[in-house]
């Protein structure tokens, strides 16, 4: 084995073991319970990657990496290199980084808050660039493996089970002792706050109900996956659907939509995958089933589940349409048992139903604007024909729990930059520096409390890093997020890949739907560039592959 393929070796391994680390480490730790888990989960990722990337450096250094890459550079001539090394996504995680550094630059007298995003939520300079570094190093680094996600699947189990507990008002790990007790519903398990810990189940939803629904069963022939693995994804994804929904906060929503909106557009593809999503769909009502009886049976001892939870788990019809899709699972297994000995696929018929599914989603979308329209015509008769539905139609400053009234803020504060400011911004991770200044009296006197962030990833860094960044970040998680779905096994050097290739795209897409309400946090974050470097590392399809 010459000294190249040693040192890329090497280098799988070190960053393999940091994502096993931070797949177990990184989700579980905590120091003094909710008081500090922000900044135990900062430290956590910053020391493990840190650790990683200077073990990377010194690898490369005694095993002749550098010197290898400079050779490489010369020989090809840095513009052939860098068409060959990076792609339109890579070029716009240059520009989101490069922006944030010209941001923090010009931030003035918040430069060192700015770095450190210490008068936020740490998401300064210095942890913004860890994550382009934690992206490029595994997109260039990663060497595919099933074990990780295995790992990362399993981790969730103890995150449900804490999950659950607390919705029980159990405490088993006396995380809520020194919190008053009508706090106790706004944090859980070893995340922290419900709408973090459901961007958190995010993942493991999206990672576990993509694999289930597109892993084809091993015949001997094809590679797949074997029963027990897949009984284990269904596992998985059935534990954190319930676990969503006791998470009780209504971002977990447009993760759903998210997931079983786009999820036909590759599980279509074959037969099977329409089986397995009719089935998915069957299990996330039956668990709304199970949670009605659950605080039918324990009133008083449970939290509750409140909003569209709520709205969904009252329908009258909700048991019929249960009934339904069990009869469907059922009568569709059967004609695949008794077509058993036919193989071929109905390009066909995917097709149409692909274009059905489309059609549904067009006929949806529209039905919501319509139905918003005539609520927002009569506000006081459609509070009392559609009740708490209602709510979630009126945009005004009570929104989202104030979030109408921080966005508004927001974006007429940067209305005010001038144009400097507007194209850099404030300064990553400054929001609440420049809110407290601007607008503390109003906010407090409206909302009766204070935000330090916007609750809302793309209008917060509109406002701390500027137009440039946003748009930049945003297509860096959507154009890789659209090749991976539009990629098929002929496309990938290894087919058994294209599952995991499709769940990492569906995990990026489905934090991106949820952080149109939500934080950028250290708690959760690192996971989406994580997944996003493993996704652009199967798009490359690079290094070797381990099917362990």
């Amino acid at each position: 084995m010459n000294s190249k393929r040693k040192l890329m070796n090497t280098s799988n391994v070190i960053v393999g073991l940091w994502l096993c680390a931070m797949f177990t480490i990184f989700p579980l730790i905590y120091n003094d319970f909710y008081f500090d888990i922000l900044q135990t989960k900062f430290y956590t990722v910053l020391i493990l990657t840190i650790l990683m990337i200077l073990a990377l450096i010194v690898i490369s250094g005694f095993g002749g990496g550098f010197k290898s890459f400079f050779d490489k550079l010369n020989s090809k001539g840095f513009s052939v290199w860098f068409k060959e090394e990076f792609d339109i996504w890579d070029i716009c995680v240059m520009i989101f980084l490069a922006m944030t550094v010209l941001s923090t630059l010009f931030s003035g007298r918040v430069i060192i808050e700015a770095i450190l995003g210490n008068k936020g939520r740490y998401s300064g300079l210095i942890l913004i660039s860890l994550y382009v570094a934690i992206y490029f190093i595994v997109s260039r680094f990663f060497s595919f493996s099933k074990l990780y996600f295995i790992i990362f699947l399993a981790v969730s189990i103890p995150i449900c089970i804490f999950g659950y507990t607390d919705y029980f008002n159990m405490d088993i790990l006396h995380f809520k002792e020194k919190i008053s007790q009508e706090q106790w519903s706004i944090f859980t398990s070893t995340i922290g706050n419900i709408n973090t810990y459901t961007a958190v189940l995010a993942f493991y939803i999206a990672i576990s109900g993509t694999l289930f629904i597109t892993s084809p069963l091993d015949d001997g022939k094809n590679g797949g996956e074997s029963a027990g693995k897949l009984v284990f994804y269904y596992i998985i994804m059935f534990m954190n659907f319930i676990a969503l929904t006791m998470g009780t906060s209504d971002n977990g929503y447009l993760t759903l939509a998210a997931f079983f909106g786009l999820m036909p557009f590759i599980a279509f593809k074959k037969m099977e995958g329409v089986r397995r999503f009719i089935l998915t769909i069957f299990t996330y009502l039956l668990g709304i089933r199970i949670m009605k009886i659950i605080n039918t049976v324990f009133e008083g001892k449970v939290l509750g589940i409140s909003g569209l939870y709520d709205f969904i788990s009252d329908f009258k019809y909700l048991d019929i349409v249960i009934v339904f899709f069990a009869v469907a699972v059922i009568a569709m297994y059967f004609v695949a048992y008794k077509n058993k000995k036919n193989t071929k696929e109905n390009e066909t018929l995917l097709r149409v139903l692909r274009y059905i599914w489309l059609a549904l989603l067009a006929a949806a979308f529209l039905g919501l604007i319509l139905l918003g329209v005539r609520i927002n015509s009569n506000v006081a008769e459609a509070a009392s024909k559609y009740g708490s539905l209602a709510n979630y139609f009126i945009f005004n400053d009570s929104w989202g729990t104030f979030r109408g009234y921080i966005w508004r803020a927001a974006i007429e504060e940067y209305m005010k930059f001038p144009l400097l400011h507007k194209i850099v911004g404030s300064g990553p991770d400054t929001f609440g520096i420049y809110i407290g200044l601007l607008r503390n009296d109003e906010m407090t006197s409206i909302t009766g409390q204070f935000f330090d962030a916007t609750h809302n990833e793309y209008i917060q860094f509109l406002f701390t890093i500027g137009p440039v960044a946003t748009i930049a970040y945003i297509l860096s998680l959507i154009l890789p997020s659209i090749k991976a779905f539009r990629t098929k096994i002929a496309d990938l050097k290894d087919g058994t890949v294209l599952p995991y290739l499709y769940a990492c795209a569906m995990a990026v897409i489905c934090y991106a739907t949820q952080a149109v309400v939500n934080l950028n946090l250290p708690v959760v974050t690192p996971l989406l560039w994580i997944f996003f470097g493993l996704m652009a590392a199967l798009l490359r399809n690079k290094g070797d592959i381990k099917n362990g």
